[in-house]
């Protein structure tokens, strides 16, 4: 399974590496821009992508068309301290699943093995 983790904050992006690597997920990317992201993308599917929302160039949300687009077989999570109370349609349709920080453990365990049995 090829996971991608879209994270400003490094401690975020390095926690998230350690807990795919100790449940055995070992090909884990990490970028800190919407940006990048998209720019990665580009170059490999991946079979989980989590998206930070709040990031120095834009926003998490508008990146998720594309990642959609470029990856549709992939989970898209979004996992932000900043969840919006609403989001539009389109985004609705492109994210599987959002989740609030600090996201528990055994939260992320589950959709790291959801995603590999896709």
């Amino acid at each position: 399974m090829k996971i991608l983790v879209v994270d400003d904050e490094e401690r975020i992006s390095d926690f998230l590496v350690k807990l795919a690597h100790k449940e055995g997920y070992t090909d884990v990317d990490t970028v800190p821009t919407a940006t990048e992201a998209v720019t990665q993308v580009m170059r490999q599917e991946y079979d989980l992508i989590t998206v930070d929302l709040k990031m120095p160039d834009a926003s998490g949300l508008e990146i998720i068309g594309t990642l959609r687009n470029m990856c549709p077989h992939a989970i898209i999570v979004v996992i932000s301290g900043f969840l919006p109370e609403a989001v539009s349609a389109e985004v609705a349709s492109c994210v599987d699943l959002m989740l609030s920080k600090p996201v528990r453990i055994e939260a992320l365990k589950r959709l790291f093995k959801a995603a590999d049995q896709i």
